[in-house]
């Protein structure tokens, strides 16, 4: 897992560079330009060079500009065939950039100021370093970055690549939240540390493919400067399968139970005890409905099953759990109320999801049970809602939702001091305590019901093998992703995946 950064622990980084080693600022930039400009000649090298440039450069005024100037003097001097549309042309640059926007001017470089110059230009690839990390979304484009992506998408409709410096203009780098007028690149090439805006939802749409330019810092270097203060990190591969003694038994994998499954629900409850059992579970029990329970035992005759409790009676007729999911396919009945209130304090990894989700919105004192869990020092509650089911949690969050998925799922685990799994596309995981998760794996052949069932059994049966709850969700959250990729692969579609083979591909994920 790889730290993503924003924007100002970017700048943080770039100033203690500097101030650490004593070289100048300007070599950053440049050894950012030479990973671009190797990208950039990688690629023209493999294409017919047939067009009038090999690369056309947009540059803004920020240090994100100063990159495309030193990269398309460092593609003039190996003989490509480059310009540069500078976008401020009279305005003074950030001094590393007016170095470099002076140098190459100095060596006789191509310099475009008049949109009416550019018609009719053909360009293998336009480079996008109008803007970078640099943009905010809480300030509007200026009339001509707005005029510079216009002529962008221009060339690209008439056969330009576009290659975006950093990260696409336009989206933020904190939030990943684009702007309309944002243009879409097919390759991002990025330097250092990948950024938020790159990996998180929306702006992840916009990359394209990334490309990771290493610049002269170190990780412990990354990690001394900014401290272990609510991190951000890009969930990119599980960790390794625990080896398995060859004479252990069931009692050594641990006890899942789920609890759900209300009358023509029953699927739900089945999709999520399949997935647990794949990932190794020791015991698989179900608690349902009594008119479930013939359909649970059809489909999984190895489970231990069990009535929900009826009035005011608890149930002590399944061995003690290691870890409980609630909520599956339950229902509002007043028992899925009652039942969630008795799992709160236990001291036991609990999962809930989905109508549990939905009845713990409804409840008295939810957040403050949720809380006083934690400060008893238990295992944090898991909460994995999809959009819909976090608004009925936290209505007052809604535009905080739809501006900064990262900082709404942040919101949502401080108050409930739980972990929180904010589900869609880069699923994002946030800790009570401000570290949070943004998956990379999956596609949108999870875009399904029951999809959000087979993650939460994949949860519980990690979490009833582990102590680590963290772990248990963020591989569970990963290997459920990769599943569906490897499901995808297989039936060469994403169209067709199902969650049935989301669970069926799930041991190929394990020893991926």
């Amino acid at each position: 897992m790889t730290r993503l950064l924003t924007r100002e622990q970017q700048q943080i980084l770039d100033r203690r560079f500097s101030e650490v080693t004593g070289l100048p600022s300007i070599l950053l930039m440049e050894q950012a330009a030479s990973g671009m400009s190797d990208a950039i000649a990688s690629r023209v090298n493999v294409h017919c060079r047939g067009n009038e440039y090999d690369a056309i450069f947009f540059t803004g005024a920020g240090n994100n500009g100063g990159d495309g100037w030193a990269s398309a003097r460092q593609l003039l001097a190996k003989g490509y065939r480059v310009a540069v549309f500078d976008v401020y042309p009279d305005r003074e640059l950030s001094p590393d950039a007016e170095i470099n926007r002076t140098v190459y001017k100095r060596l006789g470089g191509e310099v475009i100021t008049k949109k009416e110059v550019l018609l009719n230009k053909k360009a293998r690839f336009v480079v996008d370093a109008i803007y970078g990390t640099g943009f905010n979304v809480k300030r509007s484009l200026s009339d001509s970055a707005r005029e510079a992506l216009s002529l962008l998408a221009s060339l690209k409709e008439s056969g330009s690549h576009v290659i975006a410096c950093d990260i696409p203009s336009g989206v933020d780098a904190n939030t990943g939240f684009a702007v309309p007028e944002t243009l879409t690149a097919d390759v991002t090439i990025t330097f250092g540390r990948r950024k938020i805006g790159n990996v998180t939802h929306p702006g992840c749409m916009m990359a394209g493919e990334v490309i990771l330019c290493p610049i002269s810092m170190t990780d412990e270097f990354v990690d001394e400067m900014l401290g272990d203060d609510r991190r951000v990190l890009a969930l990119e591969e599980a960790c390794a399968v625990p080896s398995r003694a060859r004479d252990g038994h069931k009692g050594q994998f641990g006890r899942m139970l789920l609890i759900g499954g209300a009358e023509g629900m029953a699927g739900a409850l089945i999709l999520a005890a399949r997935a647990g059992q794949k990932m190794g579970v020791g015991y698989t029990m179900v608690r349902t409905v009594e008119s479930s329970l013939p359909l649970v035992a059809a489909a999984i005759p190895s489970a231990l099953l069990s009535t929900v409790p009826e009035g005011e009676s608890t149930k002590k007729d399944l061995p003690e759990p290691s870890a409980i999911a609630i909520g599956i396919g339950a229902g509002k009945a007043p028992w899925v109320e009652k039942a969630i209130r008795h799992l709160i304090p236990l001291n036991i990894p609990v999962i809930i999801d989905a109508d549990g989700l939905n009845v713990l919105a409804g409840m008295a004192g939810a957040f403050e049970l949720l809380r006083a869990r934690a400060a008893k020092g238990l295992p944090p509650a898991v909460l994995t809602p999809h959009p819909g089911e976090f608004l009925r949690l936290v209505p007052e969050a809604s535009d905080l939702l739809r501006e900064d998925r990262l900082e709404a799922a942040r919101y949502l685990a401080d108050k409930a001091q739980s972990i929180v799994v904010l589900k869609g596309m880069a699923t994002v995981i946030a800790m009570p305590n401000g570290d949070a998760y943004i998956n990379r794996s999956g596609n949108v052949g999870l875009a399904k019901g029951g999809s959000g069932d087979v993650l939460t059994g994949m949860i519980a049966g990690l979490a009833a093998q582990t102590d680590s709850i963290e772990s248990a969700v963020t591989r569970a959250v990963y290997l459920h992703g990769l599943a569906a990729d490897i499901a995808s692969d297989n039936f060469l579609s994403e169209i067709v995946v199902t969650p049935e083979d989301v669970i069926n591909a799930l041991g190929e994920a394990i020893i991926y």
